[in-house]
């Protein structure tokens, strides 16, 4: 399921580099399975790292019975390192985009 998601939701490189261009920060592609989708993860990992994100792009479906969600970020101040190690620890596939 995890490989169907990424390979649907792929952007030509040339498109999100001119889409998020003006956009300061870290670029993340975030990818949630199963209940993980529904979490308020991002507003503990804000809280907890001194992390300000922007959802720049996101969607949430269901592939069969599994719901699985996708969301592009912009990260910037606090500790990038251990927002980033906190999602990872959440399951959640992290994809640095810029």
């Amino acid at each position: 399921t995890r490989r169907f998601v990424l390979e649907a939701e792929r952007v030509d490189e040339d498109e999100r580099h001119d889409d998020f261009a003006h956009v300061p920060g870290l670029i993340l592609r975030l990818t949630f399975r199963g209940e993980a989708t529904y979490a308020p993860l991002l507003g503990t990992v804000a809280r907890q790292t001194g992390v300000d994100y922007s959802i720049l792009s996101g969607r949430i479906d269901r592939i069969k019975d599994t719901p699985y969600g996708q969301l592009t970020l912009a990260l910037v101040g606090g500790d990038l390192e251990a927002a980033m190690s906190q999602l990872n620890a959440a399951d959640v596939h992290v994809e640095v985009l810029r």
